[in-house]
């Protein structure tokens, strides 16, 4: 199986996590921060998931998977200790849901890759199910070199990206631009506010 790495929407996607563990509140947090509509359906949870249970957090089925459980879902994850009922699970997901195996990426056609995210930065890493282990590691390592700072300088970078959209600037300046941006000087706050006030001067009409 080739992995094909792309970035989903989820927000109002109606997702159901069968199972109540550590993996189950790890995907569970992964959905609620994309803005997804959560179902968990497990007998038990964990003491993070009650608790967020009790904030109403999710929808909380108290019951042992069934098919009917699913037929709706946008978002599938079968995350119970239980290799059989996973793969049960993957069998009656709907044939248009995102699924994924926790325990068995390769059995469903959705996994989670190691990822850290600042801002508007999101990098994500994956050895294809080969070591989780290494490929957080590998996560945890960019995200030092790839520091808060270099958020702000993202947000700049988009900044930039929209003025520059504007009919002031022709095609080739524009693909000029963002190529020179990327120049380590561009990383300096000062630098940044210098480049800004001149590309809304330019569309004010006050230079070019």
């Amino acid at each position: 199986m080739v992995w094909v790495p792309v970035m989903v929407d989820l927000d109002g996607k109606q997702a159901v996590v069968i199972g109540g563990g550590k993996v189950a509140a790890r995907r569970f947090r992964l959905l609620q921060e994309a803005g997804a509509c959560v179902t968990v359906v497990s007998p038990h949870l964990n003491d993070e998931l009650q608790d967020l249970a009790q904030q109403r957090a999710f929808i909380w089925k108290q019951k042992t998977f069934e098919p009917e459980d699913i037929r709706q879902a946008d978002v599938v994850i079968a995350a119970t200790n239980d290799p059989e009922t996973n793969s049960r699970i993957v069998a009656h997901a709907p044939a248009k849901a995102l699924v994924n195996d926790a325990g068995h990426a390769g059995n469903g056609n959705l996994a989670f890759p190691a990822f850290f995210q600042k801002g508007r930065l999101s990098i994500s890493v994956s050895t294809a199910g080969a070591s989780p282990k290494l490929a957080s590691k590998i996560a945890n390592e960019l995200s030092e070199h790839y520091d808060t700072n270099y958020a702000q300088y993202v947000d700049f970078l988009y900044e930039c990206r929209q003025l520059l959209k504007q009919p002031q600037f022709s095609a080739s300046e524009k693909s000029e631009w963002l190529e020179k941006l990327l120049g380590e000087a561009y990383r300096q706050p000062e630098k940044q506010q210098e480049i800004l006030s001149f590309f809304h001067s330019r569309i004010q009409g006050n230079t070019r």
